[in-house]
């Protein structure tokens, strides 16, 4: 039997309707492959907060019913959104689901029956080199961090690991954009997370003999960009899908504001937003120079400000503390 993966889910229950989106897509993807799989594997981050709410937690567990329920075996690596804290102590919320169909993987496990190697998000870098490796030759790993020249979520570069220290056929979690690299291979997410991921292809993957394919995914939530003089033509797009979240965007001199509701109205997407571009081009640069700017406050200012201030420092203290900012500041590049 083949091995289903699946990358970062991060389940939340915002906005309404969200979170249900979420389960039903990975049930769809696993009823697809349920007659060529006997085990997925998911990568990490199954919540996209560290204390989730209640209702999350439970449609968690209604999702790994339903799948144990096909005849699943379940195998979850615990990710940093998944650990309570950044203690590297291994305590997630996903302990509570173990069973005898569900692992859930809080530390370094080698499972020599599958020849899989298990390594969960750890803050220390040095301790995933070492499991890295360690790990027996052959055998595929599953982990949930990055190397350096990748983002993770957040569109921070939060890793410093190189391609040389993945020796093993490696599948990570924890990127949400797909790619190969040497012997790293990156699914991403089955959906888009965010707007800042719209318009990107997303994937699940299938194990065959420590070989992965990618297989492009259809379900689940899409975020959706559009700029609101082509919102008319598009709404056919807009409104397809099980999960759509629009987000109209709107020029800062369009100010037929009743146009621009009444368009926007003709959108049936569960979640539609309406923002104003951002006055910079996002291909704008700032160029800056070596001219320092500095700020100079009357004492007419100052004493303005402190008499108008709500605070219970009576204003010789408040005065004197910034006198000594002021004197802690001389001397120093600021």
């Amino acid at each position: 039997m083949h091995t289903l993966v699946i990358g970062d889910l991060h389940f939340i229950d915002k906005p309404c309707g969200m979170l249900k989106a979420q389960a039903d897509a990975v049930i769809k993807i696993c009823s697809d492959q349920v007659g060529n799989c006997g085990d997925v594997v998911f990568l990490g981050d199954l919540m996209m907060h560290r204390s989730p709410r209640p209702t999350v937690l439970l449609q968690i567990k209604e999702m790994l019913d339903t799948l144990t329920g096909m005849g699943l075996q379940v195998h979850i690596l615990r990710g940093n959104h998944d650990s309570v804290t950044k203690a590297d102590d291994g305590v997630t919320a996903l302990s509570l689901f173990k069973n005898k169909n569900v692992e859930v993987h809080v530390d370094y496990y080698e499972n020599h029956t599958k020849q899989w190697v298990f390594i969960p998000h750890y803050e220390d870098e040095e301790r995933i080199k070492n499991f890295l490796s360690n790990a027996p030759d052959g055998y595929t790993v599953f982990g949930h961090f990055g190397y350096n020249g990748v983002l993770n979520s957040a569109g921070d570069a939060d890793f410093n690991l190189s391609i040389s220290d993945f020796k093993n056929p490696t599948i990570l979690g924890h990127i949400h954009k797909e790619g190969r690299k040497g012997n790293v291979s990156v699914l991403g997410t089955p959906y888009t997370t965010n707007f800042g991921e719209a318009g990107k292809d997303c994937y699940y993957g299938i194990l065959v003999d420590n070989k992965l394919s990618k297989v492009p995914c259809e379900y689940g939530p899409r975020h959706l960009l559009i700029d609101y003089d082509k919102v008319e033509d598009n709404i056919e797009w807009l409104n397809s899908g099980d999960y759509n979240l629009v987000r109209v965007n709107i020029g800062t001199l369009d100010d037929n504001m009743k146009d621009i509701a009444e368009t926007t109205q003709k959108i049936k997407a569960p979640v539609v937003e309406v923002k104003y571009k951002p006055l910079l081009d996002d291909r704008d640069v700032f160029e800056t120079d070596d001219r320092t700017v500095s700020s100079v406050l009357s004492d007419e200012l100052l004493d303005h400000y402190i008499n108008s201030s709500n605070t219970k420092i009576n204003k010789e203290d408040l005065l004197e503390g910034l006198k000594l900012i002021h004197e802690n500041k001389q001397g120093r590049n600021i």
